[in-house]
């Protein structure tokens, strides 16, 4: 049995239509037990704007900027200064041991 191009339109409408009441009928349910989905889905009312721009991270001041880089300057040469004495002592024992080298050789 073929249908014709009309027939099958119109079959495809009816299920359209009946879907679409099925689909009506699970809302009606679902918002029922669920009211805050009729409003868009929302739970609380929209953020202040006040409270919104307090939460905002603030800038610091040339006062404050001036203090975290001395600190930072301070800190990095601190660093500096303990890997090349790490990287010294290192040094330190290479000679150590070329020299204990050089006495066994003697």
């Amino acid at each position: 049995m073929s249908l014709s191009g009309e027939q099958l339109k119109a079959l495809a409408r009816q299920g359209a239509a009946q879907r679409y009441l099925e689909l009506q009928k699970e809302l009606a349910a679902l918002t029922a037990t669920f009211p805050e989905l009729a409003r868009g889905g929302k739970r609380r009312a929209a953020v202040p704007a006040t409270t919104a721009a307090s939460r905002r991270r603030r800038s610091m001041n040339s006062a404050q900027r001036k203090e975290v880089s001395e600190r930072m300057t301070k800190y990095w040469a601190a660093r500096r200064a303990e890997k090349a004495g790490a990287a010294g002592a290192a040094k330190g024992r290479r000679r150590k041991a070329a020299k204990k080298a050089a006495a066994k050789a003697e």
